[in-house]
């Protein structure tokens, strides 16, 4: 067959290589840097060396140099691609914490979900893929045919090749070069997994435990002790958002009228901080404590059931993780949401019958832990389609995001989460409504939200975050006669979500010995420390 002419036909096949691997760093450049940018590549050096020189004679040798040369490039640009989006997305590398308790608590279908929800921005990623792609094809197409024509030999280029070959065999060599190539990396990612899923399989044995250590550490309830404690547990709340916060929009009309109406019971925290950016593990350090990787650590749930209270789980989040790991450990277990995933239309007003059959279930003392979707991504699935209050606003955040140089997608989907907001607002209130009117005589309520959320206040970025803090502020409310010792000092004063489960064992009047006053902000002895795993400059007063 004779040589066409193509746009590279000057080059020669060693030119060529080089071509060929320089086409895949433009996306490892943008997925990684530094030392990890230098190791990814010199990793990758196969695809250059596989094409350096061809067999004169034999195509079936080519094919098989230049189908390999492709197959290292895909890999190394599927992982540069996923890498990056996460990295622009979220600020976060695959086998980090957040992304794999998010990975291992997913169901086939969320993947799909989740790139549909973000596929503005994974859609530059893709762009980048395909020309990258091209671009190495253009060279692949070329050095095809000029292997049998123009071609540099010579002992310097023989050296060359000799050298790149020894790097690349060394860096394998190397276990911290080693653990970045696509083909290490991903396998050790999904063994990974597969360990946190078989952890989580085993929580059987663990709640078992749990609740004879809970027996053991005998907590006393008093004859003080509230007939009934409500814990609302809400999920992707940003406190800057709820107009109770001194947002300009009035996302929560419901919840600062009952502010007006009772300042002595109702009482709003000013400063109250998740230490984590995603569920899991927010919820981890709320029940255990704020201690989930200790070998004795305990409940609160167990901890309530083991001192009298009757215990029950309400949720309208379909999660499996949070099911085995906390929701089983209550007396009384209520989950609606049978559709897993951020496409979810299951909306959270669903849960007030069930928490008022709770609270009129006739228990002497009730401890009742409802989990909500809040404001969770996809923000347009958290509120019936006819209340779309702020979808289409044209008002002075609108105005505000533009200025700052907001991009059309993050402005809409900034309305869809204050829309979400005002639904939620009416859940919140309601279910207070129903504490108030079934929890007897002394009751007590309390809401807050696992996490953030970004949703454009610190550039073109929504949804989760972990660097930033809008990923960790979040709202913190209680209602109760407990509240009315609480001085104006002590709601100004900032507060962790993961200390919060000693709090709430103040409000079941327990004791037990594992109390910590100086983690519970509702005793004196309460000392802020920023959490570590923080933003380094978090304000924990902004």
């Amino acid at each position: 067959m004779k040589n066409p002419v193509t746009a590279l036909s000057f080059l020669s096949r060693q030119q060529l290589a080089v071509g060929a691997f320089l086409s895949v760093l433009p996306v490892l450049s943008l997925a990684y840097e530094g030392t990890a940018l230098m190791r990814v590549a010199v990793l990758a050096l196969p695809i250059m060396l596989l094409l350096w020189w061809a067999h004169p004679n034999k195509a079936s040798i080519r094919r098989v140099q230049l189908a390999a040369s492709l197959l290292i490039a895909l890999m190394f640009l599927i992982d540069g691609v996923v890498r990056g989006f996460l990295l622009q997305a979220f600020s976060a590398a695959p086998d980090s914490t957040m992304v794999m308790t998010a990975l291992a608590n997913t169901t086939p279908a969320e993947p799909g979900e989740f790139f549909d929800s973000h596929w503005s921005r994974f859609m530059g990623w893709k762009l980048a893929f395909l020309a990258s792609l091209a671009l190495h094809g253009l060279f692949l197409w070329s050095w095809w045919f000029a292997s049998e024509g123009k071609s540099h030999t010579n002992k310097k280029l023989s050296a060359a090749l000799l050298v790149f070959s020894l790097v690349f065999v060394l860096a394998v060599a190397l276990k911290p070069w080693r653990g970045f190539h696509p083909l290490v990396f991903w396998p050790n990612l999904l063994s990974g997994l597969e360990e946190m899923n078989q952890d989580w399989a085993d929580l059987e044995t663990q709640r078992a435990v749990l609740k004879q250590r809970a027996q053991d550490s005998a907590p006393v309830l008093t004859s003080s002790s509230p007939d009934t404690v409500v814990l609302v547990i809400s999920d992707s709340i940003n406190r800057h958002h709820p107009s109770l916060y001194s947002y300009p929009r009035q996302t929560t009309p419901r919840l600062e009228a009952r502010l007006r109406l009772e300042p002595d019971t109702f009482k709003v925290f000013s400063h109250a901080w998740s230490a984590d950016a995603s569920t899991v593990p927010a919820l981890q350090n709320l029940f255990y404590f704020a201690k989930p990787d200790d070998d004795q650590r305990n409940h609160l749930l167990s901890l309530a059931s083991a001192a009298g209270y009757q215990t029950t789980w309400i949720s309208n989040q379909d999660d499996r993780a949070i099911h085995h790991e906390h929701a089983k450990l209550a007396d009384r277990v209520h989950m609606l949401n049978n559709v897993p995933g951020r496409s979810t239309a299951s909306l959270d007003h669903q849960v007030l019958p069930a928490l008022e059959e709770a609270l009129r279930s006739g228990a002497e003392r009730q401890f009742i832990v409802v989990h909500l979707l809040g404001a969770h991504p996809h923000y347009s699935s958290r509120y019936p389609e006819d209340l779309p209050v702020f979808e289409d606003a044209k008002d002075k955040i609108d105005e505000s995001l533009k200025n700052e140089g907001r991009s059309f997608w993050t402005r809409k989907l900034r309305n869809k989460y204050d829309s979400a907001l005002h639904f939620h607002d009416t859940i919140v209130s309601s279910s207070l409504d129903l504490a108030k009117r079934w929890g007897g005589k002394n009751t007590a309520w309390i809401y807050f939200s696992d996490h953030g959320q970004e949703v454009g206040g610190n550039g073109n970025r929504v949804g989760h975050s972990a660097t930033s803090a809008d990923g960790y502020r979040i709202p913190l409310i209680m209602w109760g006669s407990v509240t009315k010792p609480l001085s104006e000092e002590s709601r100004k004063t900032p507060i962790r979500a993961d200390w919060l489960g000693h709090s709430v064992m103040r409000l079941l009047d327990l004791k037990w010995p594992g109390h910590r006053p100086e983690r519970d902000f509702m005793d004196p002895a309460y000392r802020w420390h920023q959490p570590a795993n923080h933003p380094a400059k978090l304000d924990p007063l902004s």
